[in-house]
Order: structure tokens, then sequence, then C-alpha cells
């Protein structure tokens, strides 16, 4: 069953282009992934679970959390991320599944 895509203004497309933008990205998607699966983290435990530099990680962050896809907050000296919407998850469900189907071809 074929379904109709939503419509979107011309507004729209470019924010959304730019959210999609922003997932275009293998540190960003494995931020979010991160933050998707232990819910909240300080910067220093995204460092340590990705891999990433200091300054690296602070970049794609900021990134994230211009397009709306994280919402970050201070305690102290320590920042911590989360994601904003979890909605946006469904679009990792509907990538995994794309995926698949292109490594079936």
């Amino acid at each position: 069953m074929k379904q109709k895509p939503p419509t979107l203004n011309p507004a729209q497309r470019e924010r959304a282009a730019r959210v999609l933008q922003a997932l275009a990205h293998p540190l960003r998607l494995q931020v979010l992934e991160q933050l998707a699966a232990r819910g909240e983290l300080a910067c220093h435990e995204l460092q340590t679970a990705t891999g990433a530099g200091q300054s690296g990680l602070s970049q794609q962050l900021k990134l994230l959390e211009t397009q709306g896809l994280v919402a970050c907050r201070k305690d102290g000296a320590t920042k911590y991320s989360r994601i904003r919407n979890p909605e946006i998850l469904n679009l990792f469900s509907c990538m995994q599944h794309h995926l698949e189907l292109l490594g079936k071809e």
C-alpha cells in the first residue's frame, strides 16, 4: 500500500532540509543513538560513548541543538543533552528498514 506523503509548504520544506542535513553525519547519528538508548547524558559521558573529542562533540551538539533535535541544560560546569522530541527516532526505524531493503537488492 502506498502512503501519500504529507504536503509541506515551502518554509517547512526548507526547515525539513536543514533538519535532515543535521542528521547527515555519522557522529551526530551516534550521539542521537546514545541519547535514545541512555537518556540525558553529560558531555563527558557522550565523549566516552562516542570516542569523540570535546571540541568536535561540542560543535556537533550545537548543530543538533540549533536544529531542535536535542535540548541542552547546564548544571554548574556540566552540560547535559537529551533528545528534544523522541518522535524523531521514528526516522531511525524508517532508515533502518530502508537500509535493510537496499541490502536485499
